[in-house]
């Protein structure tokens, strides 16, 4: 069984941090097998905090959803949300805050990724899906990330987990 690992970020504040010494904690977050996408739930100062998660994570394959005072949108990388961004077939919602449930989506999802609050946590609904807020690498009493993982189409729920920097 193949499975994609999705990073996961919110709530960087690239520009209130050290954040090349931040990418390098998220880098070593995860690990030596990396991530095949990021995901970044809102709350970035600048394009620049997708680009360098690209070049220092090796993927291409960075999409962002915004806050209000982000950056304006450049789809498909940066744009607004809720939104599903496909990861690998996979159907995922991204949001900067929790939405109230999927219907904020325009199509089923697999699992939510949100931000905002600056604090960690995994739950599933009742439906069967998974909603996930990775907390905040910069800006947080225990600073955090997530790991996504999503399985071929076998029957696996996706999984994720928090990791502290």
């Amino acid at each position: 069984m193949s499975t994609i690992r999705v990073g996961l970020v919110a709530d960087t504040h690239d520009g209130m941090c050290d954040w090349p010494a931040v990418v390098g904690a998220i880098k070593a977050a995860f690990g030596d097998d990396g991530v095949d996408a990021v995901l970044h739930c809102g709350d970035l100062n600048s394009m620049a905090c997708l680009d360098s998660l690209a070049a220092e994570l090796g993927t291409t394959n960075v999409s962002a959803t915004r806050s209000e005072g982000d950056p304006p949108p450049d789809p498909p990388r940066l744009d607004d949300g809720p939104r599903v961004v496909d990861v690998g077939g996979h159907a995922i919602g991204l949001a900067f805050e929790r939405p109230e449930d999927t219907a904020a989506f325009d199509r089923p999802v697999e699992a939510v990724v949100f931000g905002a609050t600056h604090a960690a946590s995994i739950e599933h609904d009742d439906q069967g899906i998974l909603w996930v807020n990775p907390g905040s690498p910069s800006l947080a009493e225990q600073t955090t990330v997530a790991v996504l993982t999503l399985h071929d189409d076998d029957g696996t729920e996706p999984s994720a987990e928090v990791i502290a920097l």
